[in-house]
């Protein structure tokens, strides 16, 4: 079973619960790893890390960091200030968007762009959401 870091928190989501969905999420990938590490931060934070690594000056709603090992899978840092106003922006819960952001996450971090192929990993997202209950 793949062992999952989480830092920080989501309100009225609890870390188990992540790690649950995360896990079903990679299990509908039929992928194996040994660890994932899920961060969740604030507008400040993901500001930085947005600078710093994209070079891009503002926040975004998630950044991940492919692992550099086959079992470490990665680092998926999600911005839960930012997941907040997608919900309300959506109309679905802050915990339907975390477990949207989740699932982006780990497809960047099994190495798909959706800024570079086509759509492959939109409607790779899409097929996870379903099979995972997500509308």
């Amino acid at each position: 079973m793949t062992t999952i870091d989480i830092s920080g928190s989501v309100p009225r989501f609890a870390r188990r619960d992540i790690a649950t969905f995360t896990r079903r999420v990679l299990r509908i990938l039929d992928v194996y790893a040994d660890d994932l590490a899920i961060a969740f931060v604030s507008d400040a934070e993901m500001k930085k890390l947005n600078r710093d690594f994209r070079h891009k000056n503002k926040t975004t709603d998630v950044l991940t960091f492919p692992g550099d090992e086959p079992a470490h899978l990665g680092d998926i840092v999600i911005s839960v200030d930012q997941a907040k106003r997608q919900a309300a922006d959506e109309k679905h819960s802050l915990a339907t968007e975390i477990r949207y952001l989740l699932v982006h996450g780990v497809l960047h971090a099994l190495g798909y762009n959706h800024e570079t192929d086509n759509g492959e990993m939109n409607a790779l997202e899409l097929e996870v959401r379903a099979k995972a209950g997500l509308r």
